[in-house]
């Protein structure tokens, strides 16, 4: 059993440089597959040429080995022109588009009323470097608040994000949403009263969409996903695809995805600013990453490991996959004499032990199962019902101990008073 969490995601300083390498070597892949695909094409057009000649042309008998030598002379030399000339060509295109920018791609600016689905989702779908998303929290990625066309676009957005994510690719996707307990939550929310849009609410259900996405995506490609909340001022919506974004500056009672865009490739100035401020809030020491916003830490001796879990009630609950997804979290089950002890540690939650008090299987969780659901976008198995520790029941005037309660609360008939209940 691990003592330590394994290191999913490389330092801030790192992340620049593995992203770096992986579009170098997508931009390698693309390159090739472009250069065949021109071969190919020019082949095509030669064969098409000489058949087009010859029907043109339609020598008299005796004069098609002159014909031929012909065509044939002619076809050597341009490819071998082309040859010889295409590394040249295609050197000096690299250079004015690493100078200058794409000719089909670069367009210094473009304005839009609201967020650019349509373009939003042809440049995920033909994705081959990095997105970036920064909001407060992101409408693209909540298809519960949309009717009408927005639902088909929003759902567009999550499938070719999905998609994106869960392909055989190098592309890393890495999304900053403000943090739902900070001030500046709080005054967005105040700022969007009217609109109906409670910024707390909507990163709720942003992660717990992104959450269940990372959960479902096959080994291995869970690393491509980076997701972290910030606490500090917003200052614009930020959605990139390469080397194109899209930035909205936020206004007063309006939505960022009802606001203003502005379409920019990053080669330009404020292109530059936005993403160095990106990389700058991704990286502050008061931006927490996504599993530990979400996930509790539990520790067990001397082991640790995250835990989902959620309060209802007055009551604290964890939720949990089977025994080899949390080996340290099974052992502090129900025991007699009370249990084994457990220290929950979460973010902005003041350390505490507890002792396990049931266990409740996952379809019997009614309402409790429906918030750790509404979190984290996944099921359990079963959950846990906690209780501090030096925290007694009282039944019937007497103390009971956590570890003799029993799953529904009461005493069935026949059960012996101070056994404890057999785990579900």
């Amino acid at each position: 059993m691990p003592e330590e969490f394994p290191v999913l995601l490389p330092a801030p300083e790192e992340e620049s440089g593995v992203q770096e390498r992986r579009g170098l070597l997508a931009r390698l892949r693309f390159k090739r597959l472009s250069a065949l695909v021109a071969w190919t094409m020019s082949v095509t057009l030669a064969t098409a040429a000489m058949a087009i000649a010859m029907i043109w042309v339609h020598p008299e008998n005796g004069e098609w080995q002159d014909f031929f030598r012909g065509i044939i002379s002619d076809i050597s030399g341009a490819l071998a022109v082309a040859f010889f000339l295409s590394p040249v060509f295609l050197a000096i295109r690299s250079f004015a588009n690493e100078k200058f920018g794409s000719i089909a791609d670069y367009a210094p600016m473009a304005g839009y009323e609201r967020f650019p689905y349509l373009k939003f989702i042809e440049r995920l779908e033909r994705c081959d470097d990095l997105v970036r998303i920064m909001d407060t929290s992101s409408s693209i990625l909540d298809v519960t608040t949309a009717d009408g066309e927005e639902v088909d676009e929003r759902r567009r957005c999550v499938n070719a994000l999905v998609n994106l994510l869960a392909g055989d690719n190098e592309v890393g996707v890495e999304i900053l949403l403000l943090d739902p307990t900070s001030d500046a939550a709080r005054q967005r929310s105040t700022d969007l009263r009217d609109e109906g849009i409670d910024i707390a609410a909507g990163v709720t259900r942003n992660l717990a969409l992104l959450n269940g996405i990372r959960c479902r995506l096959p080994d291995g490609a869970q690393s491509k996903l980076l997701v972290k909340l910030y606490n500090a001022t917003p200052v614009c919506a930020y959605y990139r695809v390469d080397d194109r974004a899209s930035i909205a500056f936020y206004s007063l009672r309006t939505s960022s995805e009802q606001g203003a865009h502005v379409d920019i490739a990053l080669k330009e100035k404020l292109g530059k600013i936005v993403n160095d401020h990106f990389r700058d809030v991704r990286a502050d020491a008061d931006t927490v990453d996504m599993l530990d916003y979400l996930y509790g830490t539990l520790v067990v001796g001397r082991r640790k490991e995250h835990v989902a879990w959620v309060e209802h009630a007055g009551k604290l609950y964890i939720g949990l996959a089977g025994v080899r997804e949390n080996p340290v979290a099974w052992t502090a089950a129900p025991s007699a004499g009370g249990g084994v002890v457990a220290r929950l540690q979460a973010y902005r939650r003041e350390d505490s032990e507890y002792r396990a008090m049931r266990l409740i299987p996952w379809a019997e969780c009614g309402e409790i199962g429906l918030l750790m659901d509404t979190k984290y976008g996944v099921e359990f198995q079963v959950v846990f019902e906690l209780a501090p520790v030096g925290a007694g029941l009282v039944d019937g005037g007497q103390t009971v101990l956590p570890g003799q309660v029993f799953a529904n609360g009461d005493r069935s008939a026949g059960a012996e008073p101070g056994r404890p209940i057999a785990e579900a």
